[in-house]
């Protein structure tokens, strides 16, 4: 009797207290849930613990954070059995509707999958290797919890869709170790119609550098601005290059290039590209050999961000002094991961090192870069944060 009065007990403080949304990005990967591979009732087993609680209005605006109580994990067992862990004890079954999957994340309506147990079923927000966020809608709240996963998760994995939102600016601000400010640089992007990139802008605060795109079918691009350049466009990638007389009367080939197979960029004029398990991971480029290491995180914004955080396009200063088609996709695949370091050989003083950090729709919102000292272990050159916003 003890245990079923505890488990009573604790199921209560689950309707009356309840939601959950904000969020700790660190290991957030959106995971799609589509034909039943993985299904809900196969990626909600383990162990889940509660990381806060929020009451919001039907369009999910926090109306109050109330004081996290005593809630206990949920441990969900395969075969519909579940126990309650932590600061609880007692069991539970539990069930599953599947529901419709594009019910999940688009909002607190009472749609798509949810679990039932202990009597009351609760619909699923958001479920990924790492967060389960599951509601439920009273008279007056929408009763939201926000968990994660205690240890891996160990089913099946499913394939991650790609994002299909677009980044409209990241704003790329540098603080020196002593805590002062050095410089924002913000990039701005906007596209055509075809998501392809339209116009581009880099502002760091003394000038403002601007260019326009156009396109002749796939075969060629045209960039105008501070610089201008006709591209042509082969299976993989750009072809060739060519600068543009201020007249736009004069072509100049600029660079040519060479993909494998596979569509991965190997030589561009001089530079050397070297690649393992479809990452970039050196570049000799310039005279100068560059090394790459590679995070678990997927390098999946519509826009290249490695060649925003990183010297990773420096190829591109053969004839420019930006990069203005590496982050567009225009030479070839890209790195499949985003970069955790980057070393400029063995007599450079410095290295990179890169963190990351996801929004509740597995976007990559936030990076943080920090240029360490080789030569004096975790002391800090300076550090950038590079926050990005989606259209």
């Amino acid at each position: 009797m003890k245990n079923v009065y505890t488990s009573i007990r604790y199921f209560m403080v689950f309707l009356l207290v309840a939601c959950i949304s904000s969020c700790n990005k660190d290991g957030l990967t959106t995971l799609v849930i589509e034909d039943g591979q993985p299904s809900v009732a196969q990626m909600i087993i383990g162990q889940w613990t509660p990381d806060h609680v929020e009451w919001a209005d039907e369009d999910g605006n926090v109306l109050e954070r109330p004081e996290m109580p005593d809630i206990p994990d949920l441990n969900f067992d395969e075969g519909g059995t579940g126990t309650f862990g932590g600061n609880g004890s007692g069991s539970f079954d539990w069930t599953v509707d599947e529901g419709l999957n594009d019910g999940m994340g688009s909002g607190y309506h009472g749609e798509g999958p949810s679990i039932t147990f202990g009597g009351e079923r609760w619909y699923i927000f958001q479920l990924t290797k790492t967060i389960l966020i599951i509601y439920r809608i009273t008279d007056r709240y929408v009763i939201i919890y926000y968990y994660y996963r205690v240890g891996e998760y160990e089913g099946a994995e499913p394939t991650p869709e790609p994002s299909s939102a677009l980044i409209s600016e990241i704003r790329a601000t540098t603080t020196y170790e002593s805590g002062s400010k050095s410089s924002t640089t913000t990039y701005r992007f906007s596209y055509d119609d075809q998501d392809r990139i339209q116009n581009y802008s880099i502002d760091n605060g003394n000038y403002t550098y601007e260019w326009a795109y156009r396109y002749n079918g796939s075969e060629e691009v045209y960039v105008t601005g501070s610089e201008s350049y006709k591209a042509y466009i082969s299976k993989f990638g750009i072809q060739s290059l060519y600068s543009l007389s201020s007249a736009a009367s004069k072509e100049v080939l600029v660079a040519t290039s060479v993909y494998d197979e596979n569509g991965y960029l190997q030589t561009l004029n001089n530079n050397v590209f070297g690649y393992e398990h479809n990452n970039l991971v050196e570049l000799n480029c310039r005279g100068s050999i560059y090394n790459y290491e590679y995070s678990d995180e997927k390098n999946d914004a519509n826009l290249d961000l490695n060649c925003i955080i990183s010297n990773c396009s420096e190829y591109e200063y053969d004839y420019s002094h930006f990069s203005l088609f590496a982050p567009f996709g225009f030479y070839g695949e890209r790195s499949a991961n985003m970069i955790s370091r980057m070393d400029f050989g063995q007599y450079a003083d410095g290295y990179y090192v890169y963190s990351y950090e996801r929004d509740l729709q597995g976007r990559i919102d936030t990076i943080t870069c920090y240029c360490m000292d080789k030569w004096n272990e975790g002391n800090v050159f300076n550090s950038t944060v590079y926050e990005i916003f989606y259209e």
